[in-house]
């Protein structure tokens, strides 16, 4: 013999169940928005993670640009006495170059 499984209707249950069934579905309501709110704090938050990001990267881009000129700059007025200062700003132009590659190869320029 087959039995069908029929959902039980509001009415037909007692009131202890029914009671028990408002609190699942206040359960469930409050899991839903709990849900979007969670959702869109994650988002806001991603947001203002992506834009400091982006902003620290447009400024570290800066700096190095305007370092790099500065030390173009310096070595090609020979306005420097001595051969160290001039070594010493090659090695530190080659190292600037360094971060600037590095700093491209986690941010492409887009």
């Amino acid at each position: 013999m087959t039995e069908t499984t029929r959902t039980p209707t509001p009415e037909s249950l007692s009131p202890l169940e029914r009671e028990l069934l408002g609190y699942v579905e206040t359960l469930m309501n409050t899991l839903q928005s709990g849900t979007a709110q969670f959702e869109a704090l994650e988002k806001r938050s991603s947001d203002m993670i992506e834009n400091r990001q982006a902003a620290l990267e447009g400024s570290l881009k800066s700096l190095i640009a305007s370092q790099a000129t500065f030390m173009n700059a310096w070595l090609a007025s020979n306005s420097h006495s001595n051969g160290t200062a001039s070594t010493e700003l090659t090695e530190a132009l080659a190292l600037l170059e360094q971060a600037e590659a590095m700093l491209e190869a986690v941010a492409p320029q887009t």
